[in-house]
């Protein structure tokens, strides 16, 4: 089986889709399929003892983030010789030139959606969206094979607005080794300051971007500083201005003894950050799957988020979260409902641990892809 997958940037800075895409090839790859990743931009290519085929496409070089005919050219043969084509994301002008070949060719293709079409996503810029899915993005998504969700509520929200599609549930592809087994190499005394006694870390580990509740669990650290002696660490990196207004804030709410800002983290360093925390905490207003749950889970941290996670439904079954509102005391309640229970936090900590072995470890869901792409090529 020869599979051909296409994500526009190849940049980890820029959030999970980059990560789910390098996961999903990674595991494809080592289950002996025949990969082939297709980029335009950025430097986070998979290494090369993964097995993972790589093929630089070449810069956009037709406005707006387009493919000249000549390109397109010199991708069809790429396409041509696949077996399925996996599409990333649904808002890529590339991709309506990509999927437009493959239906020529006759080579069935998959479109992730990643969670950009759920309710909240098509709330911002929606005329801009609605637009781009009335000229050609409907027509890519009805006309794909499969249309991927990673999680049923996502497929729930995005069934109203591509109702001729046929939509596959499959969760991301995740690797809980390095989180479950950390190696030496990640020791937190070795990049993060000894933990103070009866001092507990609350972590926050994702971009910083206004949908992500970042403001929100500032006041909150506000409110807890009032009775507890914690402290919160904010790892990730957005938009120069708004995390800029996250440091006034700060400022502002003379948190500056009580909130670090560490910048974005990756490798061994994020794996070390997981295991200071005490709890991870992300209110988000929307994410799809988010790949920081199971890595936090897996580090033994309790997890508290929100409904606009898709995967929520899934994350408190497994005992391992506490799904909340989005509001500032809601945040504040759930956290000093932890610190002040510490066998709730060591029970929470260990179930989510259980979830994520039993679920993520092995090839179980990487197979689920195979499954996929075989539905597509025989239909």
């Amino acid at each position: 089986m020869q599979i051909l997958h296409y994500c526009a940037r190849l940049r980890l800075e820029d959030g999970g889709v980059v990560r789910a895409v390098l996961d999903l090839t990674t595991a494809l790859a080592r289950g002996g399929k025949s990969v082939t990743l297709i980029a335009t931009e950025g430097d986070d290519w998979p290494e090369s003892e993964t097995g993972v085929q790589t093929l630089h496409s070449g810069s956009f070089d037709r406005w707006p983030i387009r493919f000249s005919a000549k390109r397109l050219s010199e991708l069809r043969q790429h396409i041509e010789q696949a077996d399925v084509l996996h599409l990333h994301t649904p808002w890529e002008p590339a991709n309506l030139q990509l999927a437009n070949i493959a239906r020529s060719c006759g080579i069935p293709y998959i479109v992730s959606l990643h969670g950009m079409l759920d309710d909240w996503v098509m709330r911002t810029s929606s005329l801009k969206k609605r637009l781009f899915l009335r000229f050609g993005g409907r027509k890519m998504l009805h006309h794909a094979s499969v249309v991927h969700c990673t999680a049923q509520a996502e497929a729930t929200q995005v069934a109203k607005l591509i109702p001729k599609s046929t939509l596959a549930v499959v969760p991301l592809v995740f690797d809980p080794t390095e989180f479950l087994d950390p190696p030496p190499t990640s020791d937190p005394d070795k990049y993060w300051p000894p933990r103070e006694k009866e001092r507990p870390v609350i972590l926050y580990l994702s971009r910083l971007h206004p949908k992500k509740g970042v403001d929100r669990l500032i006041r909150a650290a506000a409110l807890i500083s009032a009775t507890h002696n914690a402290r919160f660490i904010i790892a990730g990196s957005g938009d120069t201005d708004y995390v800029r207004q996250l440091r006034s804030l700060t400022e502002e709410l003379q948190l500056g003894s009580t909130i670090d800002f560490v910048g974005y983290v990756e490798g061994d360093r994020k794996t070390a950050l997981y295991r200071v925390a005490d709890v991870f905490v992300l209110p988000s207003s929307q994410e799809n799957f988010g790949l920081v749950f199971p890595e936090a889970m897996a580090c033994g941290a309790p997890v508290i988020t929100t409904k606009g996670v898709d995967i929520w439904p899934e994350l408190e079954k497994s005992g391992g979260a506490m799904i909340i509102k989005e509001d500032v005391v809601s945040i504040a309640k759930a956290i000093d409902h932890l610190l002040v229970d510490p066998e709730k936090r060591s029970a929470m900590g260990a179930a989510g641990r259980a979830w994520v072995e039993s679920t993520y470890s092995g090839d179980a869901v990487a197979n689920r892809y195979v499954d996929l792409y075989r539905r597509a090529i025989s239909r």
